[in-house]
């Protein structure tokens, strides 16, 4: 069957699109290695890209032909360059070896991912100092921490059974291990905020990790300050208090996603615990100056983070069992257990359950600030046992009991003002 004009047209453009990919990689790569004072520039780049994808269209056993073909040329340009200033092309052989593989890979169809490899790559090449410099600045302790950090995420995570492994369906391993995976990341990204910013960063710490998990955040932060606690006790309580907030809004929001009309029912509360744990928060003055040199421990605990997990599952186990014997009559009792674990949790349930009609609205809504107010509580224990700082926790305690007060006031108002089921 004779081609017809679309069907030419079509692939002819086809074809040409994967050449003027491959030439703005090349271009791309070379521009940076000419503007680096290197032998191999913008032209060879961008020759050896296109020549690679046109050597894939032909076959692949002449791409390959090709990259054997490269290595006198490397060979080549780090001769000249070792005779004229005893050093070696290393990167730039490198680069134009890369360049061959992603022109082969535009050639193969693969695009978007030969794009973003070639922008990568060209970051690396033009970020050099910048890359040598972060290099230079990580300590054993932070690589040591990275590599954990990736082995919770990529290694054990995925060997995990999903769902329960005991016959009740009390027991999930991979919700645990998450748990564990969250406090690390925390704890990694607070490390980095404190390397960065200073007791500066506790602040973004507690606003950010309150958005996640807020009492993973407490207690990262606890454990924090433990490590200096003359510098971070008072900074750390301001994470703590910033987390509570974060938490805060992050719930009312959740109710109001899912369930707009279970959120008349528990804004009231919500809003007085917010405004008043932004007032307290406020109230704090700090003396130290904010840039002072910091005494900074290692990124991760993995311990700190076993331990959090392992109090998850006995939670967890403990709200299911009361779910199971006291029905919805039990739903407060089993927010109260499940803003122990997350809050955040017990906020999506409410409101899916809301929304679904499986459960009224104002209990809902009632069961979303129980749980927060049972969050705010527990905050404080967890604080003590990963900070053992008690004066930390007392301010941490006093201040919870005003922000508490204000959140049964506002129970009690909306009592007054809407009808509901407690």
């Amino acid at each position: 069957m004779p081609l017809t004009p679309s069907i030419i047209n079509t692939d002819f453009l086809l074809f040409m699109e994967r050449v003027a990919i491959s030439l703005g990689i090349g271009m791309m790569i070379g521009l940076e290695r000419e503007w680096a004072h290197k032998d191999i520039g913008v032209r060879t780049c961008s020759i050896v890209a296109v020549t690679s994808t046109l050597a894939w269209q032909i076959s692949p056993v002449a791409s390959y032909i090709l990259l054997i073909a490269l290595i006198p040329l490397i060979t080549l340009v780090n001769w000249r360059s070792f005779t004229r200033d005893h050093s070696l092309e290393l990167t730039t052989s490198v680069a134009l070896l890369a360049t061959a593989i992603l022109g082969i890979l535009v050639g193969a169809g693969q695009l978007l991912v030969a794009a973003a490899c070639g922008v990568v790559m060209t970051g690396l090449l033009a970020w050099k100092a910048e890359v040598v410099k972060f290099a230079g600045a990580v300590t054993i302790e932070e690589i040591r921490g990275a590599l954990l950090l990736g082995m919770i995420a990529l290694v054990v995570y995925p060997l995990l059974p999903k769902g329960s492994i005991d016959p009740w369906h009390l027991i999930d391993l991979q919700a645990a291990w998450t748990v564990v995976l969250v406090i690390s990341a925390i704890a990694f990204a607070n490390y980095i905020l404190l390397r960065l910013y200073g007791t500066r960063g506790i602040r973004w710490t507690g606003l950010l990790g309150g958005l996640v998990n807020s009492t993973a955040t407490v207690a990262e932060l606890a454990s924090r300050a433990r490590g200096d606690p003359a510098r971070l006790s008072i900074f750390a309580l301001l994470g703590m208090l910033t987390a509570n907030s974060a938490m805060l809004i992050r719930n009312g929001l959740i109710l109001g996603i899912f369930a707009l009309q279970a959120l008349a029912y528990g804004w009231i509360s919500v809003a007085l615990m917010l405004l008043t744990s932004v007032i307290v928060t406020s109230r704090i003055h700090v003396k130290e100056r904010e840039t002072a040199p910091l005494h900074i421990q290692s990124p991760i605990s993995f311990r700190h983070a076993l331990t959090f997990g392992a109090l998850f599952v006995v939670i967890a186990v403990t709200a299911n069992l009361a779910n199971r014997e006291l029905g919805p009559a039990g739903f407060l009792l089993v927010a109260a257990i499940g803003g122990l674990v997350s809050s955040a949790s017990t906020s999506a349930a409410a409101g899916i359950l809301a929304a679904h009609g499986a459960l009224p609205p104002d209990l809902a809504g009632y069961g979303v600030v129980v749980g927060s107010m049972a969050s705010l509580a527990f905050h404080v224990p967890v604080a003590q046992m990963a900070g053992r700082n008690s004066t930390v926790t007392t301010r941490l305690a006093h201040l919870s009991i005003v922000i508490l007060a204000a959140g049964v006031a506002g129970l009690v108002a909306q009592a007054l003002l809407l009808p509901h089921r407690i």
